[in-house]
């Protein structure tokens, strides 16, 4: 097998790892020191400690203890042993994870944190035993003082103990099971990596000779905020010229050449899944000789759909050259079943079911997770009452010693915050960003105070006070919230865009509303509105658990815990989604193959929904046929990798690697051995048409955040979680660190929730992969990084603005990632100016109907004509492309730009559907049901284009064109 192009490397100052028998004895060290403080404890009378450490003054204190003075002085000594106890085990256990499980730099930083939050309790702790044995002799301030150190130390324990318990088990189960993990790794190699039988295929990239293609790319590498740079591989080749950021981000997989002609096809639902139809009908001569197809969104629906006609056991299918040509049964197929969301009132009642089931489940699960949050607080203020909750007083009466402690951190926050500004302006940069670190890190100790002190106290003392409706009144209140969201959710995936109302109504006809409010206002109104009721909804259920939750019987409490544990450990969050049923729901129109019966009958066969389509194998490149690469994106949170605003990378799919030069790529067959059964379902070709095509969900680039947080909370979410190929390099190599996480083989709960705060840090172990469009919509960057001499872009991404704002934002978005400057001449791109066509005029215009109307019946029209079609553009790149055979091809390439507009020049009927339908040829993205006139029209109006388009390419020789391929030779980076 073949191994990563790099090799691990620890940074100069990174610790030293432990072994894994070293990490055993050190947990059951730590386990031991924490079960003998306790065991001392145990022995030492039974007295309500945590009662006097909560007293507040002498009166109460004494009160509490009685006549048992000895008592309680006795067990306070104890405590001192279990102070030791519990600060040298968690501290040897945060200290054992710095050596073993703490690879990323948030787990470095939750390390420190963790052993100063542990020594800092230590230190309360400490303070507050002494003076309460101090205060025992009769004096009053030392327990005001012991109360508030008690309240922060309670604070620092729960925060630390279950953390490091948790670490504890982490370390023992990766230790313990890491040698059968790779057993399981060594058997995959023995038996071979290629399940598909997709190796020695055309592409495949190994069979023959030459050197085997690496398992793993890494990407390039960043510097992080705590100075070390991710990942650590050190690459075989790196950049090292000033132009470094435009050659990483040119890099593509080993065996993809450069030169040679390729298409690309831009995202916008069964909108351009029609158009490109139509082009690559007639493109069809020109595309069985290109080298690369390139498709995003509702483009894929079509190539993932030739793919699959070209793919599976059946050899009498068709070939390329006419597969998926006008009046093939494959054709027929789609166009009959082109509302392939829902056609009919079954499919509607499923489809609309799958949409409440998601946010049912969604909804649920969450309010599981209040509940279960809520019991152990609930629990957890009975055990501590740092602000006494049972019973509920009339009136919330707050401990002042803990308010007291709240504004000792306030002042302590001050008083860094001053001394960080004196050391800046000192120009001390060392001193500054230490006293930086500690003023926020008592900003967040004070927060976290509050929250503990007042507001969770607060919640469950007002929840009881403002919701005292009975169930009846309850369950109608959840019924209306679950219908609200329900409602917005289906608003906001279908009523996505305004514009498509303003041009199918008059200006005259519009209602006041609709020119009053600005154009999506009262859809972010909407969601907004839903997104606070769900928030305070939430906040309810958590106060009354809270409240409550330890007067619940107790088979409900374990069961409530038992059930989420269950739900949590067994379900996939993906496959919860709407992932499924659009994979499913997209395969029931595209995934389809002609059959050639007995008799001589030729028919379309949909695929069998059992019939599993891996990417290695449904798509790989066929002889005379280009390689399809399915355009997605990948979403990362900050700006490490990312600039303000666009927060998502390119992420590819294709039968030889997946991912992207910001993420790395993965060898497709191999990921596809050692991922599990779940996971694997989304390395397919269905899947990736899917994926590329998943328009809304949680997390969706530059788009508004409020909507992105509305799907990941009612499950109405398209995309799904697939391996980081930036993390698989330690993993596959040829000795992995065992204190490595491994690949999850299921998506549970934490990555939900990841998807509503909004998290996806860049080096973690799986990516969520959405549409290409939220990252550049018309695969024109992405095939520009294949450094193809002759780029053919069919744009049906909509918009009737002045100008094509996706092909513009693609040009600058490969200017700043690619160093490619694409230049088209005014003359040319004023042409794709709608109203710039010379305007069609009747040769005997008939009589107005009356003096107010128009003179000139196609003047609507007129304003929608565009003088050309198709514009041509120059591609220079920032360094020469080089072939497969090492020849030199210069700087210099050609863009065409196959738009979807209307021109003067169309077919009568297309002028006449478009006088028709005013929304023509820009029906709304959101709208995914066209019945066969809208399908016949957009597929009339790719095969225009594609037609001006193919007058612009010469072909290379009279040959058929898939007798003029080469078999690429491959290529190492």
């Amino acid at each position: 097998m073949g191994r990563a192009t790099c090799h691990s490397s620890r940074e100069a100052h990174d610790p030293p790892r432990l072994s894994r028998e070293g990490a055993i004895m050190l947990a059951g060290l730590a386990a031991v020191v924490f079960a003998a403080g306790l065991w001392i404890r145990h022995n030492a009378p039974a007295v309500d400690d945590v009662g006097l450490q909560l007293a507040g003054s002498a009166r109460a204190a004494h009160a509490l203890m009685g006549d048992r003075m000895a008592d309680f002085r006795k067990a306070l000594t104890a405590d001192f042993f279990l102070i030791g106890a519990y600060t040298l085990s968690t501290v040897l256990v945060f200290w054992l994870s710095s050596r073993t499980i703490a690879v990323r730099m948030r787990h470095r930083c939750l390390v420190r944190y963790g052993i100063a939050g542990v020594l800092a309790a230590c230190g309360c702790a400490v303070a507050e035993k002494l003076l309460l044995l101090h205060g025992l002799d009769g004096a009053d301030w030392p327990f005001a003082v012991a109360t508030g150190l008690a309240t922060v130390k309670w604070l620092l324990l729960v925060l630390t103990v279950p953390v490091a318990a948790f670490v504890v088990a982490i370390v023992l189960k990766r230790a313990v099971f890491y040698g059968w993990a790779r057993r399981g790794h060594d058997y995959a190699e023995t038996c071979g990596c290629e399940p598909c039988g997709c190796e020695g295929k055309r592409g495949g990239g190994t069979a023959g000779p030459g050197p085997r293609r690496p398992d793993v790319v890494p990407p390039w590498p960043v510097m992080q905020s705590d100075g070390r740079r991710w990942p650590t591989a050190v690459r075989k080749d790196p950049p090292r010229s000033r132009r470094a950021r435009w050659e990483n981000g040119s890099r593509v997989p080993p065996g993809r050449e450069q030169g040679g002609l390729g298409f690309c096809v831009s995202g916008g639902g069964i909108r351009s899944a029609c158009v490109t139809l139509g082009a690559l009908q007639a493109l069809r001569p020109h595309l069985c000789r290109a080298r690369y197809l390139v498709s995003v969104s509702g483009g894929g629906y079509t190539t993932g759909a030739l793919q699959l006609a070209l793919a599976g056991k059946d050899r009498s299918g068709p070939g390329p050259d006419d597969v998926f040509m006008p009046g093939t049964p494959e054709e027929d197929h789609t166009r009959r079943h082109s509302k392939y969301v829902a056609e009919g009132t079954g499919q509607w009642l499923a489809a609309l079911g799958a949409v409440l089931r998601g946010l049912l489940a969604s909804l649920s699960l969450l309010t599981a997770t209040l509940l279960v949050l809520g019991l152990a607080l609930s629990w957890g203020y009975h055990l501590v009452p740092l602000t006494n909750l049972t019973p509920l007083p009339r009136h919330l009466a707050f401990r002042g010693p803990a308010l007291g402690a709240v504004l000792v951190l306030v002042g302590l926050a001050a008083l860094f915050w001053f001394l960080w500004l004196v050391s800046l302006c000192l120009a001390r940069r060392r001193l500054s960003g230490t006293l930086k670190t500690v003023f926020l890190t008592f900003v967040v100790a004070v927060l976290l105070l509050v929250v503990v002190v007042v507001v969770i106290p607060g919640l469950a003392w007002a929840t009881p006070q403002v919701w005292k409706v009975q169930a009846p009144e309850t369950g109608a209140s959840a019924g209306a919230a679950v219908l609200l969201t329900y409602v917005t959710v289906l608003i906001s995936t279908t009523w996505r865009r305004i514009e498509a109302v303003e041009h199918a109504v008059g200006s005259a006809e519009r209602s006041r509303l609709v020119r009053a409010v600005p154009n999506g206002f009262s859809k972010y109104l909407l969601v907004w509105a839903v997104l606070v009721v769900v928030t305070v909804a939430s906040l309810l259920v958590l106060g009354w658990a809270t409240a409550s939750g330890r007067t619940w019987p107790v088979p409900y409490q374990i069961a409530l815990l038992v059930g989420l544990g269950l739900v949590v450990l067994s379900l996939d969050q993906t496959w919860l989604g709407l992932h499924p049923f659009y994979r499913a729901r997209l395969a029931s129109a595209f995934a389809v193959r002609r059959r050639t019966c007995p008799e001589g009958e030729q028919i379309a066969v949909p695929y069998r929904f059992d019939e599993a389509t891996p990417l290695p194998w449904y798509d790989r490149r066929h002889d005379g046929f280009p390689q399809v690469i399915f355009a997605a994106a990948a979403n990362l949170s900050g700006d490490d990798r990312t600039p303000p605003g666009r927060h998502a990378v390119s992420f590819t799919l294709s039968h030889d690697y997946v991912g992207g030069p910001d993420v790395g790529y993965a060898r497709t067959d191999v990921l596809c051995s050692r991922t599990k059964p779940v996971i694997r379902k989304d390395l397919t070709v269905e899947s990736a048409v899917a994926v590329s095509g998943a328009a809304f969900a949680s997390a969706m680039g530059r788009q508004a955040r409020a909507f992105q947080t509305l799907f990941a909370l009612s499950n109405a979410r398209l995309g799904t979680w697939l391996p980081n190929p930036g993390v698989l390099g330690a993993l596959w190599g040829e000795h992995p660190d065992w204190g490595l996480p491994p690949m999850p083989g299921i998506r549970r709960l934490p990555y939900l929730l990841r998807e509503v705060a909004g998290r996806y840090p860049m080096d973690d172990r799986m990516l969520l992969v959405t549409d290409g469009g939220h990252y550049e919509n018309l695969g024109l960057v992405e095939l520009l990084r294949h450094g193809v001499t002759t780029a053919v872009c069919v744009d049906a991404s909509g918009g009737s603005g002045a100008f094509a704002a996706t092909l513009g934002e693609a040009i600058a978005l490969a200017q700043e990632e690619l160093g490619v400057e694409v230049t088209i001449a005014r003359e040319d791109w004023e042409k794709l100016v709608p109203g710039s066509a010379a305007p069609l005029t009747p040769q005997s215009p008939p009589p107005p109907p009356n003096p107010l109307g128009p003179p000139n019946p196609l003047a609507a029209l007129n304003t929608r004509l565009s003088a050309a079609a198709v514009v041509e553009g120059t591609i220079t790149y920032p360094r020469e492309l080089v072939d497969e055979k090492g020849r030199m091809l210069g700087t210099k390439g050609r863009l065409i730009v196959a738009r979807a507009t209307l021109t003067p020049e169309m077919p009568y009927e297309l002028l006449a559907y478009a006088q028709a339908g005013q929304e023509f040829p820009h029906d709304g993205t959101s709208d995914q049901w066209f019945d066969n006139r809208r399908f016949d029209a957009y597929r009339a109006l790719g095969h225009w284009i594609g037609e001006q388009a193919a007058t612009l390419l010469v072909p290379q020789s009279t040959a058929p064109p898939w007798h003029r391929l080469r078999r690429p030779r491959r290529t190492d980076l």
